[in-house]
């Protein structure tokens, strides 16, 4: 006995074929799962119900025109049949005003290379597996791609939620043009890629579902009223773990001309479990405008009562960010990651995350320069404990009317107080602002390691380069960083019991480094003064009289002086906990002792001898013409005469020393040479003829050394070189708070002047 195995049947339809309808030759009862439909040119008007395993099919070259009055095309699985599997390939689907493209409630189906035009929807997947690609979808009135929903109905008069949440469906390759929101995904391990995304109204991809993977999509020009969002969405599971993946995405030109502009926007929790991976990597975000906020990229991670694993937000390009109006606030990058441990159902502790990055980012042209505007390039808040690290980010050319901020970093674990924060290589430089700018930011309860970064150029009324708040049992270690102000402003300004401040270049400040108090940090940080007495007695007497929250408050002299007073027990004894700072062996541009008056010691310690000091010499230091030698600047000696090159990796790198020369030439008369660990080269050529070198190395310092270059000798200019001359040295930059959550709501004392 043998068996033949059954092969799929292709019926034709179309003028002249066997069939003249789509759907007569699916209901005809020889068609059975697996076979083909195979529809020739012209235009069917007809809602199509496929409930048969089939592979609908335009006819190769054909172009085949479906007109529904509903849908163009349902598979069901229902009373009549399963459709599940099947495919939908190649049709050119116009749609009735109110109409849908492809409605699929069956698992397993797709749906390729359509055409599809108008109506409410384009494609809508309420099963799962389901494959949606290489479709084109223009000027739908609501979603262009919906897979799953959740709606509302009355059930006997009540309102009741219903969702449909379908798994693992791809939304792959697809071109969409226009409508409320070009991709909208319910649903968990949904993978959205390589779709192009123009013209939507209010959002590019929006997703509500577990473990997404969103990539190299490309979402540009969404203009006009209402908030816009490239990508937004919302991974949350009550009941297990959950991550997600944001990868190579580009979006450009999203613009609210009267309301807020996100380009990324993802928010990501889990309850009684671990918060998996969440990684926004290779991401470009440009020209982005909002009206009272815009944000490229922002990232809040919840985990209660459970760890989060991982999140890294990595080499991702942000240019030009901008909000307008009063208040407005303009941000490259925020993150906000929290975990809470329930204590009896308070949720008092918090929990760990094991690895938070955020790093190789570059961030330019962010600005806010409206009436109290303010602009941010990296905003971090750590609420949990963690090993926190933000490097080798480069932030560049910031402008605002209110203040400007690099990167801002606040760590608060108050369970152990022992999180870390590293904040390193990164490279800030050009932000302009009325009335603040600083660089770094950094209030942490924990430690903090600032080290290797470089700030330049800041331009504002006030300004402090690298600011570091580590107190109570906190640590807080700066070394390496390389600071050139304007002549204004402080270098470095730090809080807390163990400040370390070694190896860093802090030059043309009008202040070196300052131990800060907690009101001018305040004050600082928060871009106004704390109020007067008075102006606390008349904020207070301006609410007597009056009811708030339904209570009629009736304010005695004695009720204001005692706010007052306890409004000063408050304010005056967080001033009086001093700072100590220890803070040898810096570079402050002058060989000389540059001076207390260069120091803000406040209510503390600073010491800060013996600093560096510049040296420069030649080797070899006689040389004949034709020869050359290797000028060599560091930064190694103290002024006490400590030798420091043992901890040649612990300093500062990049710009600059000039190096002169008034015979020879090191790159012409004069070559300016970056830093690099402390030390920096020249070459010194003697193609001048005899004589005595001077050779100057300037650093605001110039120091200088001689070469004597000796008329040529019969030894072949070529040896000679090679047994007198040491090569340059590497020029490579080394690869080596207390937020007091401080709520000083004394009947809105604080915040009044925003009234």
């Amino acid at each position: 006995m043998s068996f033949t195995p059954i092969s799929a049947t292709q019926w034709e339809v179309g003028s002249g074929q066997t069939y003249n309808t789509i759907q007569s030759a699916i209901d005809n009862a020889n068609t059975l799962d697996n076979d083909v439909i195979n529809v020739h040119s012209g235009i069917y008007a007809e809602d199509v119900i496929v409930n048969k395993i089939l592979t609908l099919q335009a006819n190769t070259g054909d172009d085949v025109e479906i007109q529904p009055v509903n849908t163009g095309f349902t598979v069901v699985n229902d009373g009549t049949g399963d459709g599940g599997g099947s495919t939908i390939d190649g049709f050119n689907i116009n749609n009735s005003p109110t109409g849908t493209g492809v409605n699929i409630s069956a698992e397993n189906c797709t749906v390729k290379n359509n055409q599809i035009t108008g109506g409410t929807t384009g494609i809508l997947a309420l099963a799962n597996n389901t494959l949606i690609k290489n479709n084109v979808i223009t000027n739908v009135l609501n979603n262009s791609v919906q897979v799953g929903r959740t709606s509302i109905i009355n059930d006997s008069g009540t309102p009741k939620k219903i969702s449909v949440n379908p798994n693992n469906c791809k939304v792959e390759n697809n071109q969409i043009r226009g409508g409320l929101t070009g991709i909208a995904v319910v649903g968990d391990n949904a993978m959205i890629t390589g779709n192009e995304i123009s013209q939507t109204q209010e959002r590019g991809i929006s997703l509500f579902g577990c473990n997404p993977i969103i990539s190299g999509n490309k979402i540009r020009d969404m203009v006009g009223g209402g908030s816009k969002a490239g990508i937004q969405l919302a991974t949350i599971n009550f009941t297990g773990t959950t991550g997600l993946t944001i990868t190579g995405n580009t979006l450009s030109n999203i613009n609210s001309t009267n309301d807020t502009a996100l380009g990324i926007d993802a928010f990501a929790m889990t309850m009684n479990d671990t918060l998996d991976s969440i990684l926004i990597l290779g991401n470009t975000i440009s020209n982005l405008y909002g009206i009272g906020k815009a944000t490229a990229l922002s990232i809040v991670a919840l985990a209660l009562n459970g760890p989060i694993s991982t999140i890294e937000v990595m080499e991702n390009t942000i240019n030009n960010v901008t909000s307008q109006g009063v208040n407005s606030t303009s941000t490259a990058i925020s993150e906000v990651a929290m975990g809470f441990k329930d204590d009896n159902g308070t949720y008092n502790n918090t929990t760990m995350a094991d690895k938070l990055i955020i790093s190789k980012n570059k961030i330019t042209s962010i600005n806010s320069e409206d009436e109290n505007g303010t602009s941010k390039g990296i905003s971090f808040v750590q609420l949990c404990t963690a090993n926190s690290s933000i490097s080798e980010n480069n932030v560049s050319n910031f402008r605002a009317n209110m203040m400007a901020v690099g990167i801002s970093s606040v760590d608060v674990d108050y369970t152990t107080f022992q999180s870390n924060i590293t904040i390193n290589n990164n490279t800030i430089t050009d932000l302009t602002a009325n009335n603040i700018t600083s660089g770094i930011e950094s209030i942490n309860l924990g430690n903090s390691n600032i080290i290797h970064n470089n700030v330049f150029r800041l331009n504002s009324a006030k300004t402090k380069y690298l600011v570091d708040l580590s107190i109570l049992q906190g640590n807080a270690i700066i070394n390496g960083n390389n600071l050139e102000g304007t002549g204004t402003g402080e270098g470095i300004a730090v809080n807390g019991n163990h400040n370390t401040i070694n190896y860093n270049r802090i030059v043309n400040f009008q202040h070196n480094i300052q131990n800060i108090n907690f009101t001018e940090l305040m004050e600082f940080s928060q871009s106004q003064t704390l109020p007067t007495d008075e102006q606390i007695r008349e904020y207070i007497l301006s609410k007597n009289g009056t009811y708030v929250n339904g209570t009629y408050i009736n304010i005695t002299e004695e009720n204001v002086t005692a706010i007052i007073n306890g409004y000063h027990k408050l304010i005056d004894g967080i001033d009086s906990i001093p700072s100590n700072t220890t803070a040898p062996y810096n570079w402050y541009g002058t060989n000389s002792d540059p001076g207390s008056d260069k120091f803000l010691k406040g209510n503390g310690t600073l010491d800060y001898s013996p600093w560096l000091v510049l040296n420069v010499n030649a080797d070899p230091s006689t040389i004949n013409v034709g020869q050359t030698s290797t000028i060599t600047a560091d930064v190694y000696r103290d002024s006490a005469g400590g030798d420091h090159s043992a901890n040649a990796s612990m300093y500062f790198s990049g710009p600059q020393v000039t190096f002169t020369t008034n015979l020879g030439n090191v790159g012409s008369k004069s070559v300016v040479a970056l830093w690099a660990s402390g030390a920096a080269s020249a070459i010194l050529r003697a193609d001048e003829g005899a004589g005595l070198a001077t050779v100057t190395a300037g650093d605001y310092q110039v120091v200088q050394t001689f070469v004597t270059i000796l008329a040529a000798s019969n030894t072949s200019p070529s040896a000679a070189n090679a047994a007198n001359t040491v090569g340059m040295q590497s020029t490579g930059i080394p690869v080596n708070g207390l937020i007091l959550a401080i709520l000083m709501v004394i009947s809105g004392l604080i915040l009044y002047k925003r009234d």
